[in-house]
């Protein structure tokens, strides 16, 4: 479906590039574009496998273990119904970690597997799901790799001078989308 969202998206921009006399300049835009994606793609892939290895390294030395301990008494409380579940909270421990550390893509297997345990095949969310998905949505970032590699791609002489602002911004996200699907969970309990 996406697929032919986008290609409506770009047969419309090139009709309206040719309606307003632009279109060598939608030409232009395209063959540049490619490069600067490549060069972005590159970036990118150096920085994420950069910090794949030392999640992989703090993994190894018990680091990703460590921060599982330490979350443990507050992920218990928000996942009240899969506390004594320890495939579910390991699951859901990793991704916290993992996304903690900057690895939003190391984190997606353990969010699956995660949201896949708490799968009771009903076709509809829980509240624990609810929350596991705002969580990972609005994690807190200690390094954002993704948006440091963004910035040093683009000149950046400093890009790690937005950290934080990220982690300002990321807190209160987290905090509110924890207090929403809580409160929703409540109502929808009630109902």
């Amino acid at each position: 479906m996406m697929n032919y969202i986008w290609a409506i998206l770009i047969i419309i921009a090139i009709v309206f590039s040719i309606i307003t006399g632009k279109g060598n300049e939608i030409g232009n835009a395209l063959l540049s574009c490619g490069e600067d994606s490549i060069k972005l793609l590159l970036t990118l892939a150096g920085t994420i496998s950069l910090w794949s290895g030392i999640m992989a390294i703090a993994d190894k030395g018990g680091i990703t273990k460590a921060l599982s301990t330490l979350f443990s008494p507050v992920l218990k409380l928000l996942f009240s119904d899969y506390k004594n579940d320890s495939t579910v909270m390991d699951a859901v421990s990793t991704n916290i970690t993992a996304n903690l550390i900057g690895l939003g893509n190391a984190a997606t297997p353990a969010g699956l597997k995660a949201i896949s345990g708490m799968y009771n095949g009903e076709n509809k969310i829980n509240n624990s799901m609810a929350t596991f998905i705002v969580m990972n949505t609005s994690s807190i970032q200690i390094i954002p790799t993704t948006i440091v590699a963004l910035r040093l791609a683009k000149g950046s002489t400093a890009p790690i001078e937005i950290a934080p602002c990220i982690w300002i911004s990321s807190i209160c996200a987290l905090l509110v989308g924890i207090a929403s699907a809580k409160i929703c969970g409540i109502i929808t309990e009630k109902r």
